[in-house]
Formats: structure tokens, C-alpha cells, sequence
């Protein structure tokens, strides 16, 4: 497993959660994690800055590196 895979996964995992709040009626919980991982996103897409990428490179490998 890389890095980059490994982000996407955890990506994918706070979006369930998230729309499993809005299931339960968690309405306000599931609003503030979209808006945080759309910031995130925002933030990685246009500054190519990832705090969740700089934790796991420095756990797994770069994709690039296997």
C-alpha cells in the first residue's frame, strides 16, 4: 500500500461517515466534516499541500518508490 492510495481510502472512509451522520440526523456533525475535507481539498489542490500526505509518506512509501 502507498501513500497516495492510502489517502484516497482514508478520503473515501470520512465520506461514509459523514453520510452516515446525515443518515442518524447528525445534520450540524455531518455539514462541519464536509466543509473541513472540502477545505482540505481545496487547500491540496491549489497550494499542493496535504497534512494527511505528509503523515503517510512519512509512514508508507511513495507510490512512485515500489
Amino acid at each position: 500500500m502507498c501513500a497516495d492510495r492510502m489517502r484516497s481510502i482514508i478520503i473515501a472512509i470520512i465520506l461514509g461517515l459523514s453520510m452516515g451522520m446525515l443518515g442518524s440526523d447528525m445534520l450540524k456533525y455531518a455539514f462541519i466534516v464536509q466543509i473541513i475535507l472540502i477545505t482540505a481539498l481545496l487547500i491540496d489542490g491549489f497550494l499542493g499541500f496535504c497534512p494527511i500526505r505528509s503523515v503517510l509518506s512519512a509512514i508508507l512509501p511513495k507510490c512512485e518508490d515500489r
